[in-house]
């Protein structure tokens, strides 16, 4: 099932490819890889929108590529290895998917909040 590939990001463009490859729609290519149905649509859709570190985690998973590599086709590149592994990156983003628009934010500004906090007490940083 071809699609245009014309005005695409390199985002939008590899998953279509990869919908493409695997004779999918992106509705079926969300649910096996287990992101929401409408999301990979909207990404491609609306080139101005990101994804989220998790539906690049879920993406890496389904695909085998790293997840590095699809961060930085969706623009957001990153400077060290994100560790997939870790139970508390995990929980925090099913925690952060599961929540409103609202929500989302207000985790977001605790985060932060508690970031700037141990940085600015030198006795924390690193703390595991």
């Amino acid at each position: 099932m071809k699609r245009k590939q014309q005005n695409l990001s390199p985002f939008a463009r590899w998953l279509t490819q990869i919908a493409d490859e695997s004779d999918l729609s992106l509705t079926a290519l969300a649910n096996k890889a287990g992101i929401a149905p409408g999301t990979l649509r909207y990404l491609v859709i609306e080139p101005e929108r990101k994804p989220s570190l998790a539906t690049c985690l879920r993406l890496s998973t389904f695909t085998g590529k790293p997840v590095e590599e699809i961060l930085t086709l969706a623009g957001n590149p990153t400077d060290s290895q994100v560790d997939l592994c870790h139970p508390d990156r995990l929980r925090l983003l099913s925690i952060f998917e599961s929540l409103p628009p609202a929500g989302r934010t207000a985790l977001l500004t605790v985060a932060e909040t508690v970031g700037t906090a141990m940085q600015s007490h030198p006795t924390h940083k690193g703390v595991q």
